[in-house]
């Protein structure tokens, strides 16, 4: 079983880094970003979303947990709309690399779909890179469908 807590700010510092690093990494992957602007565009996109930190309002930066044992085992990072819409998106959902393969993902997404529905969210999106062919394989498992595409292909240029 898993629960979810909130991050703490000394756990917040470490977490930005990574989640600016990874997403650099996946936007070059993914061919939207070249190698050598990536870090700076990662950064100031989260920067933009994360204008207060870790206090930013309706944004709930939280830790993932095995209940038993209280090892930290990911993390997730969930936006919920102000106002009417009752709709929630998951920034960035990370199962720490020695848990994966072991149901944890799953465990995590129902922990979190519970989370958000106490708080009044009725519908969750998120954004998943097409080359995650795991991440879009647990998503598809648990539920999540594919609501838009974004498709590119390179032509050259002059």
């Amino acid at each position: 079983m898993i629960v979810i807590e909130k991050m703490r700010s000394d756990e917040f510092s470490v977490y930005l880094r990574k989640l600016v690093e990874n997403y650099a990494v996946e936007n070059v992957k993914s061919g939207r970003w070249e190698e050598k602007s990536a870090l700076e565009k990662s950064k100031r996109e989260v920067d933009s979303l994360l204008t207060d930190g870790l206090n930013t309002e309706n944004h709930e930066l939280l830790n993932l947990k095995e209940k038993d044992t209280g090892k930290k085992i990911g993390c997730v990072w969930l936006h919920i709309f102000p106002g009417m819409e009752k709709k929630g998106f998951i920034y960035d959902f990370v199962i720490d690399e020695a848990f994966r393969g072991k149901s944890y993902g799953k465990e995590s997404l129902k922990a979190l779909e519970e989370y958000a529905s106490k708080l009044g969210v009725e519908d969750l999106s998120l954004h998943v890179f097409a080359h995650n062919t795991v991440a879009v394989a647990l998503y598809r498992k648990m539920g999540y469908e594919v609501t838009s595409l974004n498709m590119a292909k390179h032509i050259g240029g002059k």
